[in-house]
């Protein structure tokens, strides 16, 4: 048999198989927990699909998946490590003030760290633009010009910073999730730790505007009351 043969039943394999895993779950059937072993065989496929050159026209998989995702994150961690000062210099709260630069620095050791998690991939270090984060970026922008020099500006500032952080928090626990699924336990570490960074900055950015931020913009709106009295 050639190996044009070959190849081409092998490609005809991998195309049924993907019909009847679609069909499956079209029609609502569960999946079962991959075994030790199973996670074990999907990491050694990781790697060696991303030693050989791919075709264009083959399957998109989960990896493929994960990689859009690396670099998705990646870029936007750029993105948000250069948006912060602006947010810093606004910002009136000492704690707050504190708050978003420590997470500056978090934000330079996730990009490393992300960069660790390209290597073990076997891939290069590179960002994808992210029309989402993006557009977080903008609105926060928009909000800093309009309320930047109001007494509303830190509370402004974390309603800004906190869509950034479930932005990140659900992007992470997907790309958690498909590390754990794929076997690719390194990934996986790598990502628990800036994942907990997140909602750790998150939890703060939250007890801070509801322990003093947005008692004390509202504060303003009281003395608006007593003058319209």
């Amino acid at each position: 048999m050639s190996t044009n043969s070959t190849a081409a039943q092998s490609g005809e394999a991998k195309k049924s198989a993907t019909t009847t895993r679609k069909k499956a779950r079209e029609e609502g059937k569960s999946t079962t927990k991959a075994t030790g072993a199973t996670r074990t065989k999907r990491s050694q496929a990781v790697a060696k699909r991303t030693a050989a050159r791919r075709s264009q026209k083959e399957q998109k998989s989960l990896s493929d998946l994960l990689e859009h995702a690396l670099k998705d994150i990646y870029y936007a961690e750029k993105k948000i490590y250069r948006a912060l000062p602006k947010m810093i210099k606004k910002a009136d709260h000492p704690d707050l003030k504190e708050a978003l630069q420590h997470h500056r620095e978090e934000t330079a050791g996730q990009i490393e760290t992300l960069e660790t998690v390209f290597e073990v991939m076997g891939k290069r270090a590179r960002g994808e633009k992210c029309e989402a984060i993006d557009g977080i970026l903008e609105e926060g922008e928009s909000l800093l010009e309009d309320f930047g020099d109001s007494v509303a500006a830190d509370a402004a500032i974390i309603f800004s910073c906190q869509a950034v952080e479930h932005y990140e928090i659900t992007r992470y626990g997907s790309i958690r999730a498909f590390a754990d699924a794929l076997g690719l336990d390194e990934v996986l570490d790598h990502i628990d730790s800036i994942l907990e960074q997140e909602k750790a900055a998150d939890q703060k950015l939250n007890d801070l505007a509801e322990s003093s931020v947005n008692d004390a913009a509202a504060e303003y709106d009281d003395d608006d009351e007593g003058a319209a009295a």
